[in-house]
């Protein structure tokens, strides 16, 4: 057993899910593409028909297009993650790489290439935009907290300024017996 701490499912389920999700979305998204072509295309008074009829030909395609991207880069994904050991971003930018490449290997090397690098780099996109996001947002969480212990702080220090325990809740009998304090009904 990996001592990886995984930041989404474990690999050999990870596939599977992302095979399915990757037919899901693709179907999703060639469906809205290919009502509105299908549609563009027919006659008039065959508008609907013919765009349902162009879903029905070609959105499945699309689907099992997307799955195959999934699937071929979550499986370089678990493998960078075996390899290295780690689960970082630079897994997925390589996943990224090998995926563009294996996916345009039958036209051609140079072509492969390309795509490589091309998957590699939209992936390197969309990995540092996430860790900038994920540091701005605990920047956030910790200038929240600095704020909250402050806050408490100043109260505590009043509290005993008054000779109150700073721990003790002020609780009145009348409203405790009444059921919902004043402030808590609608």
């Amino acid at each position: 057993m990996s001592s990886v701490a995984y930041h989404r499912s474990p690999c050999p389920g990870r596939i599977f899910e992302d095979l399915g999700v990757g037919f899901s979305l693709g179907c999703f998204g060639g469906s809205l593409i290919y009502f509105f072509k299908g549609a563009w295309n027919s006659p008039r008074r065959m508008k609907i028909r013919g765009g349902l009829a162009h879903i029905r030909n070609r959105a499945p395609f699309m689907g099992g297009s997307f799955a195959m991207w999934g699937g071929c880069f979550s499986s370089c994904d678990c493998l960078m993650i075996w390899l290295r050991q780690k689960d970082d971003p630079l897994n997925a930018c390589v996943a990224g790489f090998v995926t563009g490449g294996v996916l345009a290997i039958r036209s051609g090397a140079s072509n492969a290439f390309k795509n490589a690098v091309i998957g590699g780099g939209i992936l390197c996109l969309i990995e540092g935009v996430s860790v900038v996001l994920q540091a701005v947002m605990m920047r956030n969480q910790q200038i929240m907290q600095e704020k909250m212990q402050k806050m408490e702080l100043e109260r505590m220090r009043q509290a005993q300024a008054q000779n109150k325990n700073p721990w003790e809740i002020e609780f009145n009998e009348k409203e405790a017996m009444s059921g919902a304090p004043k402030s808590f009904e609608f």
